[in-house]
Order: C-alpha cells, then structure tokens, then sequence
C-alpha cells in the first residue's frame, strides 16, 4: 500500500510540472534605469528549450544550457553572440543607475496570492526604511534555468548585491513592482499570458531569415 501511495504521489508530482510551456511577461526596464531607455518595453517568451526577447532595437534569443545570447538587430539584419558572462560588464559600462553598493535584505516571511490568476508567491527585498522590490514568484511551471541566469547576469551589471539576494528566491518570476521614494508601485516586470503549450518555441530560438553574422556586437549598436 505504500508503495502504491508513493508512485501516486510521484504522478501527481509528474502532472504538476508541466513538460510544455509558453510564458509571455513584459519589462519596462526604462523608467528607473534611463540608460536602458533604447530599449523601450521589452517582451520576454519563456519555452523549456530557451528565452527569447524583443524589443523596439534589439532583440535576442538564449537556448536552455548555451553559455551566450543570440542578440539581433532587426534594422541592420545583424547578429552575433554574446557570452551571458559579459553581459556585467558591458551594463557596468554604460550603467548610470546609481544603484551599485545598494543593499536589500530579504524578509523572511514570504506572502501568498496570484497573479493574474496564477498562484504565485510575494517576496520582499528591502532597502532601508521606506524603500523595497516585491518579487512575485509561481511554480505553476518548472523554473526556467535560462532565464534565472540572465535575469542574474543582468542584475549583477546594475547591483551586484540585488542579483546575490535574489539568486535564493525560488520559483519563475511574474511580477516585479518597486517602491522607492521617486518611483511608487512602478511595475518592472508583468505576466501578460502563460500557456502551457510551445507552439512557436523553434521559430522563436532561431536566427531570422538573411540575417549576417557581425564579428562584434558594437556593430549591432548603430
């Protein structure tokens, strides 16, 4: 009988960590971060196999365990890669958020709810006094290791130790709302869909059609 309850356990387990996804969020890294205004509203596709991202300049594509980002630009047709390790250090150089030594502290009694109908879970990070990120998570599909790797790369070139704290929070990011004392309930990230199918997934991880390979990215800049 144990073992019975065990392999059931174990199926239910199975169809709760669905094999197929499509995961459509939207983020406005604009509006705090001036530098990153070029990029306007960017639209993150999440599948199993990779993440891809498009915006108004550029837009790019990562495959699940490829150590670099395919980045487009849809104007020049260019491509090239770029190692997710560099992408740090090439934010460091064009960053002037003002954020770098910003220290959060994450509250050890996460809040339960949804998001848009999915069942997600609120962390906080907190900066001082009046200030803090709230980081909604859901398990309604299986964390994306593509997408956590970027999204820490990314933080790392803005607060190095904002990316350390959010490395320890589990779960797929749906929505990000900061609150700090120039910007009240600015939303960051939102879930606009999420299905559980990947139609679309090997269009979406691919080069476009007559796209040239440039030799670096600062041609793909222009």
């Amino acid at each position: 009988m144990t073992a019975i309850i065990l392999l059931l356990a174990a199926s239910c387990s199975l169809q709760a960590a669905p094999s197929k996804y499509h995961l459509t969020l939207e983020a406005h890294p604009a509006a705090p971060f001036p530098f990153l205004s070029r990029f306007g509203t960017v639209t993150l596709d999440v599948y199993p196999a990779g993440v891809r991202a498009d915006s108004f300049w550029l837009n790019g594509f990562s495959r699940t365990g490829v150590s670099a980002i395919t980045v487009e630009n849809p104007i020049l047709r260019l491509y090239t890669d770029v190692p997710i390790a560099q992408i740090a250090s090439i934010l460091h150089k064009i960053s002037t958020a003002g954020v770098e030594n910003a220290v959060p502290v994450l509250l050890p009694k996460p809040s339960g709810g949804a998001v848009k109908g999915v069942a997600a879970v609120r962390y906080r990070l907190q900066y001082g006094a009046e200030a803090w990120i709230d980081v909604w998570t859901t398990r309604a599909i299986p964390e994306n290791p593509q997408l956590r790797t970027i999204a820490i790369e990314l933080l790392n070139g803005i607060s190095p130790k904002t990316a350390s704290a959010m490395r320890v929070i589990p779960g797929t990011p749906v929505h990000v709302e900061l609150n700090f004392r120039r910007y009240k309930k600015l939303t960051l990230l939102e879930l606009k869909t999420i299905r559980f199918d990947n139609a679309g997934e090997e269009d979406a991880l691919k080069v476009g059609t007559f796209y040239f390979r440039a030799p670096l990215l600062d041609a793909l800049w222009k």
